[in-house]
């Protein structure tokens, strides 16, 4: 009978070797950048009555002040969110893309959220390229 030493024992795993923490993370970047966008195009419907690509200068909300007393902190978070969430997003699927191509990951059972999360993130990251998503930040910034 042969006794077992610290090497025969499997190494438990490194944490956040799982990949969750980073899946997390990159669905939470997409939750709140699509929630981000939709409280600018809900407040700017609550202008025309409609759901509208605002941009500046149009017919709504040209010469309205569209954030009053405790909408200002709101538009700034929006604008922080839309203007830095995509970048934070392409890093977290480029960190995403190495990681679901290590050994450890081939066979996680995490695989599959990250994979989900870190297409939702380069969604995030190619939307801000996109000339509504750049109307509507530069609205914002109006």
């Amino acid at each position: 009978m042969r006794s077992m030493t610290t090497a025969d024992v499997d190494p438990t795993p490194a944490p956040g070797s799982s990949g969750r923490t980073l899946t997390r993370t990159q669905f939470a970047l997409a939750a709140v950048y699509v929630g981000a966008i939709g409280v600018a195009l809900g407040r700017a419907a609550s202008f025309s009555g409609y759901l509208y690509l605002p941009h500046q200068g149009d017919e709504y909300t040209g010469s309205a002040n569209l954030w009053p007393g405790l909408w200002a902190p709101a538009a700034l978070a929006m604008i922080v969110v839309i203007g830095v969430a995509p970048y934070v997003a392409a890093v977290a699927a480029l960190v995403a893309v190495t990681r679901l191509l290590t050994a450890g990951m081939r066979t996680s059972v995490h695989r599959r959220n990250l994979i989900v999360s870190t297409v939702l993130a380069t969604l995030v990251a190619a939307s801000s390229l996109t000339p509504p998503v750049k109307a509507l930040f530069s609205w914002l910034l109006d």
